[in-house]
């Protein structure tokens, strides 16, 4: 894996550099002071140093509300045409590099989601080191997902150390070499990201007993508002949807962003429900992050962001339950 260093006189012709491969986009701070991932104008300054960004970078593969499908009389039914060209994220954190990795495990396996591959297919990736805070938990619980990125970034002093992941990752090089000193005897510096790509321990034999007391009393803290499910990296939940047009002949069916926390989530037809209780969805959830589902049972996708604790108007924290859950006990 080559290395180089990119002196931090040097990132702005960086970008530069990048904006000319393809539309490039990085976490910017607000005048709210929050970070989001943004597009990148010529004279942004990417807040490179950030723990994590209010929504995660999930949102520009799974959109939050979106087309797939339409019909026209003439045309018959159609489905939106995908945007091309790269699509250039710079500063993806290792927490949401190994998101990434989950939900391609989801919607690549066989069949693939269209949109989905679409969308990955013209993403390039820029990881970026970090230090977690008191809200992060990706150096509590390892992860077997792994940061696979083209370039990462490791912050130093005075600049950046850059190594090299993918064959993409070095053609950029190659276009940057101007702007890159050679890494000579150096070694990667720790990181975030030696939390991740690691062998998962054995699970647990505890069954989550439905009547555990410790669910009802987080569902009694827990407003159902879903901030966290919104801001997780990994919760992909959708509904479908689909509605008629005016003129009685057309007709658009779209897929939006939905929540196992709403009480609507898990109604079906006669509006009987599978998780009626605020107790019983908050276990459905906590299942589904720790304990994974489907063809991703055994594969907790719980990647230690933080942003659930972050973002919980009530504060509540699922780490001591985790903590308390998924360790093995006589």
């Amino acid at each position: 894996m080559p290395l180089f260093i990119l002196p931090q006189t040097a990132l702005e012709p960086f970008m530069e550099r990048l904006r000319t491969v393809g539309e490039l986009h990085g976490p910017l701070r607000g005048s709210d002071d929050a970070v989001r991932f943004s597009f990148l104008q010529t004279g942004d300054q990417p807040d490179l140093t950030a723990v994590r960004s209010l929504l995660p970078p999930k949102k520009y593969l799974l959109a939050p509300d979106e087309t797939i499908l339409t019909y026209r009389p003439a045309a018959g039914y159609q489905t939106p045409a995908h945007e091309t060209g790269p699509l250039i994220l710079l500063g993806v954190h290792p927490c949401d590099l190994a998101a990434i990795a989950y939900l391609d495990r989801q919607f690549l396996a066989d069949p693939p989601d269209p949109t989905y591959a679409a969308r990955r297919k013209r993403l390039i990736l820029i990881g970026n080191s970090c230090t977690p805070d008191n809200n992060c938990s990706c150096h509590q619980r390892p992860s077997a997902l792994s940061t696979n990125c083209d370039l990462f970034l490791y912050q130093q002093d005075n600049g950046f150390l850059i190594s090299v992941e993918t064959p993409h990752g070095e053609r950029l090089c190659q276009s940057l070499g101007d702007l890159l000193l050679p890494a000579e005897d150096q070694q990667l510096p720790p990181s975030s990201r030696s939390n991740f790509g690691l062998p998962l321990p054995a699970p647990s034999a505890n069954e989550l007993d439905a009547h555990l007391p410790d669910w009802q009393r987080l569902a009694d803290h827990c407003l159902g508002c879903g901030a966290c499910s919104v801001c997780c990296p990994t919760c992909s939940c959708f509904e479908i949807l689909e509605f008629g047009g005016l003129d009685g002949c057309s007709a658009e069916r779209l897929r939006r962003w939905d929540n196992c926390l709403f009480k609507s989530h898990s109604e079906v037809a006669g509006g009987h429900s599978f998780q009626k209780d605020r107790a019983q969805r908050f276990r459905y959830r906590y299942r589904h992050k720790y304990r994974g589902y489907g063809q991703l049972q055994g594969v907790p996708s719980c990647v230690g962001c933080g942003r659930c604790r972050a973002q919980c108007p009530t504060g509540l924290d699922l780490r001591p339950l985790a903590e308390y859950l998924e360790k093995e006990r006589p």
